[in-house]
């Protein structure tokens, strides 16, 4: 009886871990786009980052550090996409053009998007 009861708890353990684990990194990637959003915000005010239709962020001038920035802040949003897909039953591609579809509605006017044939405007 004692050893079905571990091996129950242990099983509960293994399937608890990644669900655990899943929920800090999403902390961790919430945490560090917020940190990354008052950079983002100025570069995309001065024209430097835009938003495509992928839902990532593109170097329209280089300026700064708006090359890294982007760098870092796309590797953080596939990571979201990839989490969003999963619980979903979508594909990380999907939640990526949804998500530059809300983000273009939300920029602020002068911010540069792109529509989803390509073609980039200022909104």
């Amino acid at each position: 009886m004692i050893t079905r009861f571990l091996l129950v708890c242990a099983a509960l353990f293994t399937l608890a871990a990644p669900l655990t684990a899943q929920a800090q990194s999403a902390r961790e990637l919430q945490a560090r786009m917020a940190q990354r959003l008052p950079q983002i915000d100025e570069l995309k005010a001065a024209g430097a980052l835009g938003e495509n239709n992928r839902g990532y962020l593109e170097v329209r001038e280089a300026k700064d550090n708006a090359a890294a920035l982007a760098a870092d802040e796309n590797r953080d949003r596939e990571a979201v996409y990839a989490l969003i897909a999963r619980e979903t039953g979508s594909s990380a591609e999907n939640v990526g053009r949804a998500r530059a579809k809300q983000i273009a509605a939300q920029s602020r006017s002068g911010v540069w998007v792109q529509d989803e044939s390509g073609a980039w405007r200022k909104k």
